[in-house]
């Protein structure tokens, strides 16, 4: 899940660590040293140098000095996680579960069965302080060290909603690294496609997740054909998160221009 425990310090701290920065801040030993690749580059645009302002427990605040397209040197500020290794590495995973049930055939592949028109996912609404409201997301959570996206996505299914993913016999589909929000924050992600099965005892009934302390996550279970974004325009000031709106967008323009 991508829950950020509280700072231990305050918006108001972090903002005066911001504005005390002194002019002496800019010593090449306060730089945060960039990947020698980055650094030999001439072309443009290009980042030179990267500059911490401040951070608490979770996340630091940098400036970038950078050169545009036209040579002319600039900065821009951007958030990023403290637990940030690399810029080529993705920080989290996010999860799109289909729940349908499967059947082995001879070979030991898997197809769907009768019920295969029906396809559900899982959605999960938690409060998010800054934005001050409940949001509708697809399940997510930073990838561990020395975990793969794909066995992040697999624990992070399980923990978040308790919905055991299909490991081997439906291999995990996993995007290419994508950014988030690229003018505020380098977090980055890979999209992970889940099949849940169904048939597989451990997803009977409602599954009961295992969550961190301080998380409060409610998970639905919702019909993908029903009308996804429906769904989400009905959701009593539940704000949802972008990449899924945009995800049930793209699902109501396949089926009105009759994509498959």
């Amino acid at each position: 899940m991508l829950l950020l425990p509280q700072a231990p310090k305050s918006v108001l701290t972090f903002a005066l660590a911001m504005s005390a920065r002194s002019s002496d801040s800019t010593d090449q030993s306060s730089k945060v040293p960039l990947p020698s690749a980055a650094a030999a580059c001439s072309a443009v645009p290009r980042v030179d140098s990267i500059e911490p302002v401040a951070s608490t427990k979770w996340l630091s605040l940098q400036t970038i000095s950078y050169t545009d397209q036209e040579g002319t040197a600039r900065k821009w500020d951007v958030a990023t996680r403290t637990t940030k290794k690399s810029v080529d590495k993705a920080d989290a995973v996010v999860i799109i579960p289909l729940l349908r049930r499967h059947d082995v055939t001879g070979d030991g592949s898997c197809k769907g069965n009768g019920d295969s028109n029906r396809i559900d996912t899982l959605l999960v609404e938690q409060y998010r302080p800054p934005v001050g409201k409940t949001t509708i997301e697809f399940p997510a959570g930073l990838i561990d060290d020395g975990e793969t996206p794909e066995e992040a996505a697999l624990r992070e299914l399980r923990e978040e909603t308790g919905y055991v993913g299909e490991r081997c016999r439906v291999v995990p589909q996993v995007s290419p690294q994508v950014c988030m929000s690229p003018g505020l924050t380098d977090e980055s992600v890979h999209v992970v496609v889940v099949e849940v099965d169904l048939n597989n005892p451990y997803n009977h009934g409602t599954p009961k997740p295992n969550l961190d302390d301080g998380e409060h996550v409610t998970v639905k279970r919702v019909e993908l054909n029903a009308g996804l974004k429906e769904v989400l325009e009905k959701a009593d000031g539940n704000m949802p998160i972008m990449g899924l709106y945009l995800f049930a967008v793209g699902l109501e323009l396949g089926a009105s221009f009759s994509l498959t």
